[in-house]
């Protein structure tokens, strides 16, 4: 994690970037109070401005890989509204997920939408 953001040479989402990088789980959930020393926010807003921007992150990535499959950019906006991608970030915000994780969850999520009759063998054999 980069305490040394100089917060007067980056904003924005690079700034939020930047402190991303080279983070690990369990600092993930120690993000927010840089985001709120780069942004003068209290605690509250800079989770939300982190958990913001994980929910960009997984949705790009959901739609690059609903794009691979063969899923259109409006299809996948229907069915999306459908998923806790909310939910998912904020659990990444917190380092209880990765964001990779959250992706190939809510991904099977679609996928679940999309075949409701296609048998999933994980759920079949542990559930």
């Amino acid at each position: 994690m980069h305490d040394n953001i100089d917060a007067r040479k980056l904003r924005g989402k690079p700034a939020i970037e930047a402190a991303h990088a080279g983070v690990t789980g369990e600092d993930e959930a120690r993000l927010d109070s840089t985001i709120s020393s780069l942004y003068g926010v209290e605690s509250d807003e800079a989770a939300d401005i982190h958990a913001s921007y994980h929910v960009e992150r997984i949705f790009l990535s959901l739609e690059r890989r609903a794009r691979e499959n063969g899923m259109k950019l409006e299809t996948l906006m229907q069915r999306v509204q459908h998923l806790d991608v909310s939910g998912a970030a904020r659990q990444v915000a917190k380092g209880k997920m990765t964001e990779a994780a959250a992706v190939d969850a809510l991904f099977r999520g679609l996928s679940t939408i999309e075949n409701p009759q296609k048998d999933d063998r994980y759920i079949n054999f542990y559930g």
